[in-house]
Parts: structure tokens; C-alpha cells; sequence
């Protein structure tokens, strides 16, 4: 009867330890899979080009034309953010690098992509390589 309850025990001890190295091995290839997709996602970051140039009645401001390196799909007010100094209401903006637009002289910030009048506003815009951005401060009738 004893051999019979060592074996018992020896076979639950045996069973016991295999449970735990299956364990361990399931957490270890999960933590591999993890940091994979993790390397992928930061190499599938891509980088491009545009030219920002911001004018008021057809003459450069001040630091008004950049190119600049952001990633491909940014928004355009967020890189208008990090490369200019920007003042905006609602996401509409109102000034850039100090110059404002004046409601009585019926001057406001529009902007053409790549030559072309915008269909979206600035906070919609996703750049992609070449984007030459035009923004234009003059009167409008």
C-alpha cells in the first residue's frame, strides 16, 4: 500500500512540474510576440517631405517657408503646431508667426495643397511626400 501512495505522489509531483514548465513556455513565446509586433509597428513608421510657405499678400512672413520631415499621414494643424508659432480658435487659426488675420480688412488664413484650394480644414489634412502646403493671408471679396 505504500508503493502504491509513493507512486501516486511521485505521479502527481511529475504532473505538477509539467504544468509549470508548460506555463512558463506559453508566457515566454507570448512576450516574444509582444516585442515583434512592437519592432514592426516602429518600422512601419514612414517619414516624408513637404514644403510649408506662408504668405501675406503674396510676400513671405517672417521664417514663412519650411520644408520639413514628418510622418507620412500627419495633420496638418498639428505640424503647423511644431513648426510654427500658431494661434487658433476651434481649430481655425487666427494667426501665424505673429501675423493675424483682420476681420475688417476681410483677411483671413486659407491654404492651397499643391496648388489647389483645400477641401478640408487644417485639422483634417493628412500629408503625404512632395505636399507643397501654401497658406495665404490676403483679402477676400
Amino acid at each position: 500500500m505504500k508503493k502504491w501512495l509513493l507512486l501516486l505522489s511521485a505521479s502527481f509531483i511529475l504532473t505538477a512540474c509539467g504544468e509549470q514548465t508548460t506555463e512558463t513556455s506559453t508566457d515566454t513565446t507570448s512576450q516574444e510576440t509582444s516585442s515583434v509586433v512592437e519592432d514592426a509597428s516602429t518600422e512601419d513608421v514612414v517619414t516624408v517631405e513637404v514644403t510649408i510657405s506662408v504668405t501675406e499678400d503674396g510676400e513671405l512672413i517672417e521664417n514663412g517657408e519650411q520644408v520639413v520631415e514628418v510622418e507620412e499621414g500627419a495633420l496638418l494643424l498639428d505640424v503647423m503646431k511644431e513648426n510654427f508659432e500658431i494661434e487658433e480658435t476651434d481649430t481655425f487659426i487666427n494667426a501665424i508667426n505673429g501675423v493675424e488675420q483682420d476681420a475688417t480688412a476681410n483677411k483671413w488664413w486659407l491654404f492651397d495643397v499643391n496648388g489647389e484650394m483645400a477641401q478640408k480644414g487644417a485639422a483634417e489634412t493628412e500629408l503625404k511626400a512632395g505636399d507643397l502646403i501654401e497658406w495665404k493671408l490676403e483679402a477676400y471679396e
